[in-house]
């Protein structure tokens, strides 16, 4: 029985807060009064009135006198379906009352017809084998290289667009699958289930030589007719420094294709896969006296011959040895370890390998754990600070990081502390407060990292601030959003954007520290957006419309309908089910007030229809819980319930 009047207490309460009719009970002793709410296109007709809703006429109000039954007929508008009935049973639908009987409340809903259902648009984010490389975002879509499972549902017919975001140090390489080029998005048309991959490198140095001589630097040792050692893949936004050395009897000429150049010097900023040439004029055909060996280490184990000791934290080791000098290099992996195999001028599996310097050599040496397995390193960071190591960065925003490691690696992590923060220790596979640590990856591990203090902010600067509104430009496929700020710090940066209640496009980037700005980045449909930009601890905000928003929309109107709420006991708690309609998709929050003391919050999206956003758990007392909902037009609407819980 105390379930029973909480519910009533509760249903009794919302139908005063919404105007249903009054108080509850009877303006008069003989007249029922019938409260008919349409959600959708359609319209609703009575056997014993001339009521007639629907058509704009969403909520109508009929009486009726005496006892007995009345019916309750729906006729859905063209390119529509009925849905259901609530608070009534049948079809028609009937409502009986006597002298006795309460007010009644009843719901036609109408649905577009056909339901067009929905599709999955699968994405995958290629990189190297670390995992790095770089991210892939749209609705409901934020994949990173080496994450395995990026998709999202959308409705049949949809346009969804996603945006790539390199990793530092790394370029996109393109798309392919649902999407293709190599512009920045790519706008996918959902007519069936569709797969769509983004794949990231480093870009490529590639370097000629015309004439007798050598070119070295930035992993290149490159003579005339090397078939080896003439490219190297390099970070981006780095700076390579390639010197010039001609043969005996012979001199440099000149550079092409360098960002800057000072005589034999050349400096190439890898913005992209660049091309160099390097011109040596004279010297006939006596040819170098000398040539470089360039030795490349990968894993855990030395290579030793010609005067070279490479390995053991130094992965890359170069000498120069005379013209038609005999080499034999030796692997010798470590404990543990095994030589998988040789390549550059040297190949095969055998553990010693043997070269003529008739020209310039270039080598590379792979070791293992025996296993190609790999196992994931997760690190999570709270307090203001940041660790990184084994690819991975997290802190300053992004709280929980994760990247996969080869099986039996040995993973060196640093963490660093944000202005006026101290880092009070590590936890899980870490112990102690040395801000340096190694994890042996034997097996998956995590790895938490505690800062306490600070701000992430450096004393008397402002943290972060808008630079005005968003600049919006329209394309032929959408439109173009800039956003402009300005930031205390260089950190990653995040931005969503978010259209009733679902993310659109998102993107992450390094924000450099002063004024700064993301975009123009596409947003594909028109609407009302908000756009959160999170950096470090800190958040912007921003909101725009895109094309026509508000009242003014010209798409199809936006209903909330309540239903009846549903409420148990739960031990000494209560449990409230809230029940409501929606005729549009749109970002919804429900607040639950004690007093003027907020007890609880969610935010959740809503779909076309019936949604329960979850069940509420309260103590005894007294509560106003208010539904907040807006749709992709910035149109807003609210319902209210009241809650007497003994």
């Amino acid at each position: 029985m105390a379930a029973r009047a909480a519910a009533w207490s509760l249903v009794a309460l919302a139908a005063l807060t919404l105007g249903v009719g009054g108080a509850v009970g009877h303006a008069a002793a003989t007249t029922t009064t019938v409260r008919v709410q349409v959600i959708g296109r359609g319209v609703v007709t009575d056997n014993k009135s001339s009521m007639n809703c629907g058509n704009g006429a969403t909520v109508c109000r009929v009486s009726y006198t005496g006892s007995g039954n009345v019916s309750f007929s729906a006729a859905p508008a063209p390119g529509w379906t009925f849905s259901d009935w609530e608070g009534c049973s049948g079809d028609p639908c009937f409502v009986t009352f006597d002298l006795s009987d309460e007010d009644h409340e009843v719901i036609a809903t109408f649905d577009q017809s056909p339901d067009p259902g929905e599709k999955t648009l699968t994405v995958h984010s290629n990189g190297d084998a670390q995992g790095n490389g770089g991210n892939i975002s749209g609705e409901d879509i934020d994949c990173d290289t080496g994450d395995d499972d990026c998709t999202t549902q959308v409705t049949l017919g949809s346009t969804l667009t996603v945006a790539e975001t390199p990793d530092d140090g790394y370029v996109f390489a393109g798309w392919s699958g649902a999407c293709s080029g190599t512009s920045r998005s790519c706008t996918v048309q959902m007519d069936d289930d569709k797969s769509a991959t983004g794949t990231f490198r480093k870009p490529r140095l590639t370097v000629s030589v015309n004439g007798n001589g050598t070119v070295t630097g930035g992993g290149i040792t490159c003579t005339t007719g090397s078939s080896t050692g003439c490219s190297a893949d390099e970070d981006s936004g780095q700076e390579v420094t390639l010197a010039a050395t001609p043969g005996s009897g012979g001199s440099f000429t000149s550079w092409s294709g360098c960002t800057s150049s000072s005589g034999a010097t050349c400096t190439v900023t890898m913005s992209g896969d660049r091309s160099v040439t390097a011109n040596f004029s004279g010297g006939g055909s006596t040819g170098p006296t000398t040539f470089p060996l360039s030795v490349s280490v990968t894993g855990s184990g030395t290579v030793t011959g010609g005067g070279l000791s490479c390995g053991d934290g130094r992965t890359t080791c170069s000498t120069t040895l005379s013209a038609g000098t005999n080499v034999t290099l030796t692997a010798e992996p470590s404990s543990g370890e095994t030589f998988q195999a040789w390549g550059g001028a040297c190949s095969g599996s055998s553990r010693t390998c043997s070269l003529t310097m008739s020209a310039a050599r270039s080598v590379t040496a792979t070791f293992s754990g025996g296993s190609s397995t790999q196992v994931a390193l997760t690190v999570a960071v709270t307090g203001h600070g940041t660790v990184t190591g084994g690819g991975i960065t997290c802190g300053n925003g992004r709280s929980a990081c994760t990247a996969r490691q080869r099986q039996g690696a040995s993973v060196g992590l640093t963490a660093t502390r944000a202005p006026g923060a101290t880092f009070t220790g590590w936890g899980g596979a870490c112990t102690g407060k040395a801000p340096t640590c190694t994890v042996e990856m034997d097996a998956a591990k995590r790895v938490t990292a505690a800062f306490a203090g600070g701000s992430g902010v450096a004393a008397g600067s402002t943290a972060l601030r808008s630079l005005g509104r968003p600049v919006v430009s329209r394309t032929a496929s959408g439109f173009q959003v800039t956003l402009r700020f300005r930031t205390a710090d260089r950190g990653r940066a995040r931005v969503q954007a978010v259209r009733a209640g679902r993310i659109q496009t998102a993107l992450a980037f390094t924000a450099a520290a002063g004024a700064a700005r993301v975009g123009p980045f596409p947003v594909a449909k028109p609407g009302f957006y908000t756009f959160d930009l999170r950096l470090g601890p800190r958040t912007l905000r921003w909101t725009a419309c895109l094309g026509r928003c508000g009242e003014r929309a010209t798409s199809s109107p936006f209903i909330l309908a309540r239903g009846l709420p549903t409420v148990d006991e739960a031990g000494r708690l209560w449990s409230v089910t809230l029940h409501f309609r929606s005729s549009q998709p749109a970002g919804a929050v429900v607040r639950v007030l004690r007093g003027r003391l907020l007890a609880r919050e969610v935010r959740f999206p809503l779909r076309i229809g019936r949604t329960t956003p979850g069940t509420l758990l309260l103590s005894p007392g007294s509560y106003r819980i208010g539904l907040a909902a807006t749709d992709g037009y910035g149109r807003v609407r609210t319902l209210t319930w009241y809650a007497l819980l003994p």
